[in-house]
């Protein structure tokens, strides 16, 4: 995300470069007065915005950091405070983490769920993981019964945008999910005893 904000000039509002403009209109006889200007409205409804889209994409363990901050700048320096003392060894760990990290019983979303987190922690170091490794951590943590949407998904030519992968992983476990119950009825069906041959008894 940040350097999607420096391509678009807005990570200035996290690194403090950006500094609120004046709030009130001064007029030279009268002074200040209550008429708050464009450009600190301006301001605002952009730092807002920058501080709900840094808010949306932290996971619930790195929220806990940011609840109460009133500004983007206020709550980047809450992240960084909290994550700054991560060690290198720290990092290699989180990164292996990611790397061989294992759907295992957990559900599709749990799971990415479970990935973000570690995505967060890593970001909050500033180690920056592209949507397209997050991607490749997710379809290697998947089981063997995936195996049809992970050929599919790591074969595009072109990135996928996350919420639909996640959607396409969604699908693929319900589409699982119905293939085992369909199974396991077939398997309850011919395991089920059969009933003797009824004997006529010979009068």
């Amino acid at each position: 995300m940040e350097l999607v904000l420096q391509g678009y000039d807005l990570f200035s509002h996290f690194d403090g470069s950006s500094v609120s403009p004046p709030k009130f209109a001064i007029v030279d006889e009268e002074g200040a007065t209550s008429e708050l200007t464009a450009t600190y409205k301006d301001w605002i409804r952009t730092d807002k915005a920058l501080l709900s889209l840094l808010i949306a994409s932290l996971s619930d363990e790195a929220l806990e950091y940011v609840i109460g901050s009133q500004t983007a700048r206020e709550a980047w320096l809450h992240l960084c405070d909290r994550y700054a003392s991560v060690s290198r060894a720290r990092i290699n760990h989180m990164k292996t983490e990611l790397q061989t990290a294992q759907k295992g019983g957990d559900s599709i979303k749990r799971f990415l769920l479970r990935l973000k987190h570690i995505r967060d922690q890593l970001r909050a170091a500033a180690v920056l993981i592209s949507d397209d490794d997050f991607v490749i951590a997710a379809l290697n943590g998947l089981p063997p019964e995936y195996a049809i949407i992970k050929t599919v998904l790591i074969a595009r030519d072109s990135p996928i945008i996350l919420k639909y992968f996640r959607a396409q992983l969604l699908a693929a476990e319900q589409t699982a999910e119905t293939r085992i119950i369909h199974h396991s009825g077939l398997y309850a069906a011919n395991s089920s005893p059969s009933a003797p041959p009824s004997s006529v008894a010979s009068g």
